[in-house]
């Protein structure tokens, strides 16, 4: 997905949210979570090595921000980072620990809050996502004769479903599970130039755990 047509996704989802909202003033909520990111993937055949890159799945953290427009219609926007191991497998580098990976997810989504009894406040979102990588090579993998892995980010779409548990008047626990359609573009690039890029198709399911606190 290109830039500009993220943006024009973005500014929509925005601006149809808020103008189905009923009138009032806003809810901010802000949060945290712990991320647990199934990013496990492999990319496809790096050159004539023959060899992939194979992406773990992996530990992260988010911070969130939910502007409720009203009582059921909001809109989440986050960002958060989480950390993979990288490993090289099947042709000439099969086996090498290739170092690891980041992955820094911005989403933004359109939820709608079910109104129910009790604590409980169950949601669901649609909207878009843009995830961006950087890496840090391994000494083995640099003395295979690598400089670099450039990593170029991507935006898809993204879903979410999840519930928030309303402690007090102020704080609440939250669970939520979330899939982002987003990949990215590596390129690795050795002594004796660059290999052809290659796609990192890791399109994540995100598992979240964390509190939030409304103002």
């Amino acid at each position: 997905m290109k830039r500009s047509v993220f943006v024009s996704l973005l500014l929509t989802i925005i601006v149809g949210v808020a103008g189905g909202a009923d009138a009032g003033t806003p809810e901010w909520r802000y949060g945290g979570r712990i991320l647990w990111v199934s990013a496990g993937t492999t990319s496809g055949e790096l050159g004539t090595t023959g060899s992939h890159l194979d992406l773990s799945s992996g530990p992260g953290l988010e911070f969130d921000a939910t502007v409720m427009f009203s009582d059921v219609i909001g809109i989440e926007l986050s960002v958060g980072v989480s950390g993979h191991r990288l490993d090289l497998v099947g042709g000439d580098w099969d086996g090498i620990d290739g170092g690891w990976v980041g992955l820094v997810p911005l989403t933004a989504l359109a939820q709608y809050h079910l109104q129910v009894y009790g604590p409980w406040d169950p949601y669901f979102g649609l909207g878009i996502t843009w995830i961006g990588g950087f890496s840090s090579l391994s000494s083995d993998f640099q003395d295979a004769g690598v400089e670099d892995l450039d990593l170029k980010g991507g935006a898809g779409l993204a879903a979410q479903i999840g519930t928030n548990y309303q402690m007090n008047n102020r704080w609440y626990a939250n669970v939520d599970l979330r899939y982002l359609g987003a990949s990215l573009d590596a390129t690795v690039r050795t002594d004796e130039g660059d290999l052809p890029t290659v796609k990192l198709d890791i399109k994540p399911w995100v598992f979240a755990i964390g509190c939030g606190y409304k103002f």
